[in-house]
Formats: structure tokens, sequence, C-alpha cells
């Protein structure tokens, strides 16, 4: 099959503004995202909205670069900058070096110190964006960019603020299934204890390998599985780790957002306490 004058106009050697492309990374619902060179040999990752994209995810991708824009921290990946390309809207990011978090569990769980640092940082991240009123709703590995100075949080498509209109489609779930909270499957309003359930299916993928619920034959399975089963004990697939350590981790995972912790530094800290065996 040929290329599409789309992908063509994204190959190696062409420009999307000032940035000349390497080489193409991936792709989303309705971007692709290249590896390219700015102004002074700066390496940076663009991602360049699909022509003619569906109204919710054009909505989506500017809601990125508004809120990415809008914030600045050490945890968040910031947008470089941002602009039109053929008519198609594109944003500029650094380029993750070491990848995604994602990627890096695709070889092995992380040791304890490094999960309580990526927690740390994550927990901050997310505490940030519920400071500023803004809630992510798709805290997951994919979504973590690893680089020398640790893992940041990327992929602000589907946040929206505490007291925004939700961008999505009737009947449809805004997130990823494996790390869904109960009350976002329940179609209940939401707030930040939505994030730090999502930070705890993190935390727990980071620990096993795998997400809590994940294995099942379905989305519809999962999401049953968020919202009735008990979550399973981390040492049941990993028996090396730390009872104590073990009980921090599902306490986030709790079914009731009043019963989890109440901040994502907040669940980072009792990870610490637990790794130190206070």
């Amino acid at each position: 099959m040929s290329a599409s004058p789309a992908d063509r106009d994204l190959g190696p050697g062409a420009r999307v503004g000032p940035y000349v492309v390497e080489e193409e990374l991936g792709r989303g619902a309705a971007t692709t995202v290249v590896r390219a060179r700015g102004p002074g040999g700066r390496e940076v990752a663009v991602k360049v909205l699909d022509p003619d994209p569906d109204p919710v995810l054009r909505q989506r991708f500017a809601r990125e670069s508004s809120v990415a824009r809008s914030l600045d921290h050490p945890y968040l990946v910031p947008v470089l900058d941002h602009g039109l390309h053929h008519g198609r809207e594109y944003l500029v990011t650094p380029f993750a070096t070491d990848g995604t978090l994602a990627a890096r569990l695709e070889r092995a769980p992380l040791e304890t110190d490094e999960l309580v640092d990526v927690v740390r940082r994550l927990g901050g991240a997310i505490d940030v964006l519920h400071r500023a009123g803004v809630l992510h709703r798709d805290v997951k590995p994919a979504n973590v960019l690893m680089g020398p100075s640790g893992a940041a949080l990327t992929d602000f498509g589907v946040a929206r603020g505490l007291e925004h209109t939700v961008l999505t489609r009737v009947g449809s779930l805004v997130g990823t299934a494996d790390y869904l909270a109960p009350e976002a499957i329940r179609g209940e309003e939401i707030g930040p204890p939505a994030d730090v359930y999502g930070l705890g299916c993190l935390a727990f993928a980071c620990t096993t390998g795998t997400p809590p619920f994940a294995g099942r034959r379905s989305v519809l399975s999962v999401c049953r599985a968020h919202l009735t089963e008990v979550p399973p004990n981390p040492r049941a697939l990993r028996p090396s780790l730390r009872e104590p350590l073990a009980a921090a981790l599902l306490t986030a995972l709790a079914k009731e957002p009043a019963d989890r912790p109440g901040t994502g530094t907040a669940y980072a800290l009792l990870l610490r306490a637990a790794a130190r065996g206070a």
C-alpha cells in the first residue's frame, strides 16, 4: 500500500514549521509523533494532528497544548512550541531520550528505589495539575516520559478543568481501562481521587509488570473488575516484595474515592515509608 500524502508529508527530511523530521515515533487516535531537529540542532518530539480529525479529538489536542503551556513544573513535560503545518496543528515537546515508562516496563519491573522515585515525581505532577484545577484522567506508563532527570507526566489530551465540560462522546469512557477509576466507569462526576487511583494502578504495574486487572478477555471485564474485584496482592506476582510495601501499594486502589490517599504526594510518602520499613 502506498503512503498517503499526509504520511509522505511527515517522512524523514520533511519540515514541520522550523523542525526537520528524522523518524516517526508512533501514532495515536488522530496524531502522528515524529522525532525532529529544531533550530540550533535541538532534538525534539513533534506531535502532528491528522487531517480532518474528529471534532472531539481536535478539541482534545487543543486542550493538551493549552494545559501544558499554562503550567511550568519539572515533573510535567512542557510544550516548547506549537503552530500549523499545511493546515494541521502541531505541538513540540522535549525528546525523551529514554522513551516512555511503558517501554521501560517491557524490559523488567522497577526496583523499589526506582518505584518510589517515579511515584514521587508523578504524585507531585498530578498535585500540580489538581492545584491548577485540572484533572489528567489518563495516568498510565505510556504517558510518562523518561529522561536523564527522571520521569515526567505528559499527554493532557483528555485532561479537563474541574469545572469544565467533558470532551467525550455520549456513552463513551475517557481514559484507559486498565487505569480507570471505578467512579469514572460508573459515569459519576470525578475529582482528584480518580488520578490517584490511576497512579495506584501505575505503581502496581511498575512493581509487578502488569496493571492490577490485566489479562481479562475484554475491556468490559476489566471495567467490571475495577468495580467489583479486590485487587490481587502484588506479592502474588512478585514474591520478593515486602508485605508493608505491597499493602501501601494497594491503598490507592480503594473502590471509594474517600478511602484513597488524599493526594499523589501523600501516596508517594506512604510508599516511601513502607519501603524504608517505617
